[in-house]
């Protein structure tokens, strides 16, 4: 395609289609502009409509946006699929800064976009020019053109901006330092010019907010800059920065300020030099001393003329942050010594933005998801509440003493105004409360809720007479927020009161179970399902509540549980339904009553979620309590298998014709579980599946495949001699595409093969061994990776103990001659310690059978080369590992429990969005297995025996080869495993 106006006037029709009211007509030339997006200078011509000022502005604004699309579709990849060439590509680098720089605002934001695009794939190596472009942009432009400015410094901060998290290295460093090299000067020239040139245009209001948008990404860009370390650029030209700094945070202008409710740009420049100097007071005290002082007065003189308006939120949180770098640092604290200053900073700059606002009421009562979300899941970082509280946290770090005195008058007031007013002086109670919390709590996991506290205040004092009485409330529908902040108190100090006083207050949290408030329904639900994992305070291992405190509350909790998820406002709640699997599981096999109803009800719910699945937390939580109610009462009486598939396969099949991508990896993660706990002849509809999921289809979405590889597992394990074999070269297709094609789920494919290893009769897979050795060695060579060399140790471990060593030895050495020599080299023996735990034991079971078995080990060839340093990979081994003795079944049971427990403690990504494509069920969890059971408790002693055994048919040899080749270390290791064994070598 030539850069000409007939190909331009196309160009522009296709666009303008693609604007239509008509969807046919839009449909069809979105194709079309599919289909021609290969030609060369496709991309150009779009530049090149973004550019004439000529064409309309809608079909300008078109283009500008099909051009960044294609950019982010087609930019990352260089190959001979790529859509876009060489040529065309370096023509839009060449070209596209500029036009960026004369382009209309909306048009340059989308160019801004493709550039950042392009440079985090080509720059720098790629793009040796764009820094030298973007700072002739600084030099070239006048003093009326400050929005085109503002455009490539919004594109340099978008590049810039991923060093201030990306890990340190050579290489990135290396980049910062070109970036330093190239634009650090003309930066810092166009700051000076830009803050030397405001004065003068203080009367255009216009003219104001360009330069200060300027300003604005240069702060950023000052920050991304610093982040990784202090540059000498930086380091040299710092008094210019910090004088500037100074200014600006006293600055102020009416055309600047706030408009309604957000941030004016005036607002947001303060807030963004506040997250710079916090970064310097924290990172580079040093060279940031000689401005303490000032910057701390300036901050706290601009923290005291701030209103309560949220346009002020992040400005006073971010500078509050800047003063609690200072207070938990030992080298600035002292500035808060001395006269009345902690007590000024206690009164007026933290306990005003202590208290909650208007719009948090509202937020309360008219959002109660968005006030969940900001109040259990911390997610209120931003907010100004959350810095003063961390501000205050920060004062106890030197004045603990001081603080809490301070607060304690302020904590009796309070709560004598609430006693003789509730009505009233509620928002007094809950700073209260707010304030009790800051300062008793030293440290918070979200296992254990608040795990060490202040010398100074009594956390159970405080709840007994406090929060407790308030929670004993017979109306449960007063004062809602403050009933809510009282079991959020609970939540948070659960493993601090002991256990009488969280059996009286489960009854309590069951009462707000049944408030009219979604908030105090949600915490109360929170803090049972929380209270039951409290540990006991002498066994660790057993929780606080048992199961013998919990029947009596049962049925109650269960009605309210599930009259919650049944209602219209809260039927997706996800801590609601967390909380009804937690108590399952706490119940142990006192849920065998409920099991019917329970059944019923979560069926019900599946049904109705499976229509609109757009809560993950919530889905993950009801397939864990489906399958907790499967796991209680197989492990009780495992006929009940029967009833829960007739219950269970009717609601998943729809969920599989119907394909809820969401759903799917659960149900298949729960027919595994399923298959798996059948002792004896599966029935009949486990046939019928089997050969659903073998469909390659149904292997192409990625989050199916963990749990289609599990299953796949059960089969092999429950049916493989019938139905599995039926379809052998089917499922060792579905091994070898897993392997071969795929980095991320190549170890599915093993884990299938190992298991047909496993569980096969002998003979079945004889005239496929060639291949699949072919399939495994043919990967390694194109796309070796740490995890498929672990892969591949174990496969051959299980290969050993089922076939024998020898066999391995031929099956590799058939390939080329003598490659079992390089693979001991280059696998065995630098990566055998790196195998998983629970894979160790079979990994070392197998190399003791390399080592003593096969003849040509033990006198052939690969004697002399191999064995001691094989050993020595071994011995190497056994120090790496804290698992190679045989638990009982009991014991692997018990321990799968506790470690689905623990993978529950921390929710899910609790992101709206959030639509994870495989997330493995806990309860689900298969419970580790031991091949060799009793008949090798331990390894170490099993190498002891075959030692033993080896060297009293060759005497001398070998303990003459490990008397030289080993360490003292590693010899006294030997020594003591036979003597554990009671044998001695000859």
């Amino acid at each position: 395609m030539e850069i000409n106006e007939q190909n331009l006037e196309a160009l522009s029709t296709y666009l303008r289609k693609t604007l239509s009211p008509n969807g046919n007509e839009r449909t069809e030339a979105e194709k079309t502009l599919k289909q021609i997006e290969r030609n060369e200078n496709y991309a150009s011509l779009l530049l090149t409509l973004c550019d004439r000022q000529a064409t309309s502005d809608e079909i300008r604004r078109a283009a500008v946006i099909t051009f960044k699309n294609f950019i982010k579709r087609n930019w990352p990849s260089l190959d001979e699929s790529s859509s876009i060439s060489v040529r065309d590509r370096n023509h839009i680098k060449e070209h596209i800064i500029d036009l960026m720089s004369r382009s209309p605002e909306h048009i340059q934001e989308q160019l801004s976009e493709a550039i950042t695009v392009i440079g985090k794939c080509d720059f720098p190596e790629q793009w040796s020019t764009l820094l030298d472009t973007m700072i002739k942009q600084f030099q070239q432009q006048s003093s009326t053109s400050f929005q085109s400015i503002s455009g490539v410094l919004k594109t340099a901060h978008s590049l810039f901006e991923r060093y201030r998290y990306e890990q340190k290295s050579d290489e990135l460093w290396l980049e910062i330092k070109l970036v330093l090299e190239k634009f650090a000067p003309a930066f810092t020239e166009l700051f000076k010019s830009l803050m030397s040139y405001y004065p003068q245009k203080e009367s255009d209001a216009v003219e104001m907010k360009n330069i200060f948008n300027s300003i604005l990404v240069i702060v950023k860009i000052f920050y991304d800059l610093n982040a990784q370390e202090l540059p000498e650029h930086f380091e040299d030209n710092i008094q210019i920065y910090m004088t500037h700094f100074l200014t600006l945070l006293s600055y102020d202008h009416p055309s600047l300020r706030s408009n309604n409710n957000d941030p004016g740009v005036l607002d947001q420049i303060k807030t963004e030099i506040c997250r710079c100097i916090a970064l310097y007071a924290d990172n580079y005290s040093d060279e940031f001393k000689p401005y303490v002082q000032q910057f701390a007065l300036s901050v706290w003189s601009l923290l005291t003329r701030l209103d309560l308006s949220p346009s002020y939120d992040e400005l006073i949180g971010t500078a509050m942050k800047f003063l609690s770098t200072l207070a938990a640092r030992s080298h600035h604290c002292s500035m808060f010594e001395g006269g009345d200053t902690l007590k000024t900073v206690c009164e007026q700059v933290i306990l005003p933005n202590l208290f909650l606002r208007e719009s948090d009421v509202e937020e309360f009562e008219d959002n109660p998801e968005e006030y969940i979300r900001k109040d259990i899941e911390k997610s209120d970082s931003a907010t100004r509440r959350r810095a003063a509280h961390d501000f205050l946290q920060a004062l106890c770090i030197f004045f603990e003493s001081q603080v809490v005195q301070i607060y304690s008058q302020y904590i009796d007031t309070m709560q004598k105004e609430y006693l003789q007013n509730p009505a009233q002086n509620w928002l007094k109670k809950d700073t209260c409360i707010f304030l009790v919390l800051a300062l008793a709590s030293k440290g918070e996991t979200q296992k254990f809720g608040i795990t060490k506290t202040s010398s100074f205040i009594s956390i159970p004092a405080f709840y007994t007479s406090n929060i407790l009485p308030e929670l004993q409330n017979p109306d449960v529908n007063s004062l809602p927020l403050i009933k809510a902040d009282c079991l959020k108190f609970l939540i948070d100090v659960r493993s601090q009161i002991d256990r009488d006083a969280l059996l009286v207050s489960i009854p309590q949290c069951v009462r707000y179970l049944s408030s009219n408030n979604i908030v105090v329904q949600t915490y109360a639900a929170h803090a049972i399902e929380r209270l039951l994992l409290v540990r006991h305070p002498t066994d660790s291992k057993q929780t606080s509540i048992t199961k013998t405190d919990l029947i009596p509350h049962a049925q109650t909790m269960y009605d309210s549980f599930f009259r919650i998820l049944t209602s219209e406002k809260s039927y997706e709640n996800e801590y609601v339904m967390r909380a009804v699997m937690r108590l399952s599981s706490a119940l142990q096999d006192g849920i065998l009553p409920y099991l019917n109803i329970l059944i019923e009800k979560l069926v019900m719910i599946l049904r109705r979620s499976s229509k609109n699945p757009n809560k993950p937390n919530f889905n993950h939580y009801l397939f864990e309590t489906i399958t907790v109610l499967i796991r209680t009462s197989v492990s009780q009486n495992v006929t009940v298998l029967d009833q829960f598939e007739q219950i269970l396969f009717p609601v998943f099949t729809p969920i599989f014709t119907d394909d809820i991508a969401e759903f799917v990896p659960y149900v298949l993660q729960i027919i595994g579980f399923l298959l798996e706990s059948h002792k004896s002849t599966i029935p009949d509809t486990y046939r019928a599946l089997f050969q659903s999921i073998l469909i390659p289809s149904f292997w192409d979405r990625s989050g199916n495949i963990p749990a289609l590889s599990r299953l796949l597992q059960a089969y092999i394990e429950k049916a493989g001699e019938t139905i599995v074999l039926e379809k052998l070269t089917t499922v060792l297709g579905i091994f070898q595409r897993l392997v071969s094609q795929s980095k991320v789920h190549d170890h599915e494919g093993f884990a299938i093969l190992n298991s047909l290893i496993v569980h096969l009769p002998n003979g079945c897979l004889n005239n496929y061994f060639k291949d699949i050795f072919i399939v495994i060695f043919t990967r390694l060579t194109k796309a070796k990776t740490q995890k498929l060399i672990r892969c591949i140790i174990v496969f051959f471990s299980y290969f050993v103990i089922k076939y024998g060593a020898q066999e391995l030895i031929n099956q590799i050495d058939s390939i080329q001659m003598n490659m079992f020599q390089m693979v001991v080299e280059r696998l065995f023996i630098p990566e055998l310690s790196k195998v998983n735990e629970e894979e160790k034991k079979v990994c070392a079971v197998a190399v003791i059978h390399l080592l003593c078995d096969p003849q040509s080990m033990t006198s052939g060839n690969y004697c002399n080369s191999l064995w001691i340093n094989l050993l020595q990979a071994l011995l190497r081994l056994f120090e790496s590992s804290n698992q190679l003795q045989t638990m009982s079944a009991a014991e692997r049971k018990k321990e799968a429990q506790e470690q689905a427990e623990e993978e529950l403690l921390v929710g899910l990504d609790d992101t709206p969005d959030y639509t994870p494509a495989f997330s493995r069920l806990a309860f689900a969890r298969k419970a580790p297995t031991d091949l060799f059971g009793s008949s090798i408790p331990d390894p170490r002693y099993h190498l002891a025996k075959c030692l033993h055994t080896l060297t009293t048919s060759q005497p001398n040899q070998f303990l003459s080869m490990m008397s030289n080749g080993l360490s003292p270390e590693h010899l006294s290791h030997v020594q003591q495993y036979c003597a554990l064994a009671s044998v001695t070598l000859m």
